[in-house]
């Protein structure tokens, strides 16, 4: 299958179409996201515009969220992924490791900087892709809509939901959140959700499920005339079997006047994108908004300084700046497709990987007793 390089990038990175047309409506181009669809699909720009100026802004903005030169280099050309051949990932995740007493002792930390470290909204570090992904949620229960939000164990998805959540408990009261109690996702069932909306909205117990199912349908529109939002949040979504999926649209497509009365967000591995990719859940897939959570690329150093910070440390006293970025550049892989493609590499810099790296180097250092660690030394770890 033939497709644009431009297009490839952009699902690797997870970056959105939308995305691209309003950054560059921000540095004053006028790009619809109609023309860029074209672009993207055909490799056609309009007649009148200045392609040259447009691609720089392109390549720019790409290269801001974490693209490689490698991915920039002829950018706007044609991509034909050869099918038959299974890439070869070059890169293993770290083996887990928690700081040591000896380290914190040698380094002065009064708490770990990595375990239970989010106790307050200003413990959070978000980048840019988080906030989209925030306002998307927002969106989600405002009109209605399907959000599926993806990605590697560690990225900072259950993050991503407390954040959002507490958002919704300090600034919207008018968002209704719906959440299914059950720890195993996988026996999560219609009877389930059910009972979730049930408890949210406060219905009585029903003896039939045709009497429930009734009583909930008045309840959400009801709770809508009232001027509430609804949005139903599951968490460990990739656990989810094919028949609640299919479920869950049923209960989307339920309307009041014009307006949906709930939207949903489910939120998982990457296994989920995986599950939605088949053919039995296409009508929930089709209206689905699906969303990758982005590395931190060139931000770990700013999140490093923030993680220490939040444990009253300069992390500029253990860590100097070629540490940090090669404490990045532990990260890294390259994505090999054989002979007849280019490989790609491959950005892990996710927080768990990060706080795994920085504990590695720490007991390292604690243990041989240098009190600065250094680019040489993370790359002993």
């Amino acid at each position: 299958m033939k497709i644009t390089k431009l297009s490839h990038v952009l699902e690797v990175l997870g970056v959105k179409q939308a995305q691209v047309v309003k950054a560059l409506k921000a540095k004053g181009f006028t790009f619809s996201t109609a023309s860029f669809s074209r672009v993207c699909t055909h490799a056609e720009w309009p007649k009148t515009c200045d392609t040259n100026a447009l691609q720089k802004a392109i390549t720019e903005y790409l290269k801001e969220a974490g693209a490689t030169d490698l991915q920039l280099n002829d950018l706007f050309s044609w991509y034909e992924p050869n099918q038959k051949v299974s890439p070869e990932v070059d890169y293993e995740d770290p083996e887990p490791e928690m700081l040591t007493a000896n380290a914190k002792k040698f380094f002065k930390l009064h708490r770990d900087p990595f375990e239970n470290e989010i106790a307050s909204e200003a413990d959070v570090f978000l980048i840019e892709s988080h906030r989209i992904i925030l306002e998307d949620m927002l969106s989600a229960a405002n009109a209605g809509s399907m959000i599926a939000l993806f990605g590697e164990c560690g990225s900072g998805k259950t993050i991503i939901r407390r954040a959002f959540i507490h958002q919704i408990q300090q600034d919207h009261p008018d968002v209704i959140l719906i959440q299914p109690a059950r720890l195993d996702r996988r026996k999560i069932t219609a009877e389930s959700i059910s009972t979730a909306i049930c408890r949210a909205l406060q219905i009585k117990h029903r003896p039939s499920a045709e009497e429930r199912d009734a009583a909930i349908e008045e309840a959400l529109i009801e709770s809508a005339n009232n001027g509430h939002l609804h949005l139903m949040v599951i968490d460990e979504a990739h656990d989810l079997n094919s028949d609640v999926i299919k479920l869950l649209k049923r209960i989307w497509e339920l309307t009041h006047g014009f307006r949906r009365v709930m939207g949903i967000v489910l939120i998982g591995q990457n296994e989920l994108q995986k599950k939605l990719s088949g053919q039995y859940v296409r009508e929930f897939t089709w209206r689905c908004n699906q969303i990758r959570m982005q590395p931190l690329g060139m931000q770990v150093p700013a999140y490093i300084r923030h993680k220490f910070s939040r444990v009253g440390i300069n992390a500029d006293r253990i860590f100097t700046e070629d540490a940090m970025s090669a404490i990045k550049g532990k990260c890294y892989g390259r994505i090999k497709h054989g002979i007849a493609l280019d490989d790609i590499e491959l950005d892990r810099s996710y927080p768990l990987s990060i706080n795994t790296w920085l504990a590695k180097a720490m007991n390292l250092a604690a243990q041989i007793g240098e009190k600065q660690i250094t680019e040489k030394l993370v790359q002993k770890v």
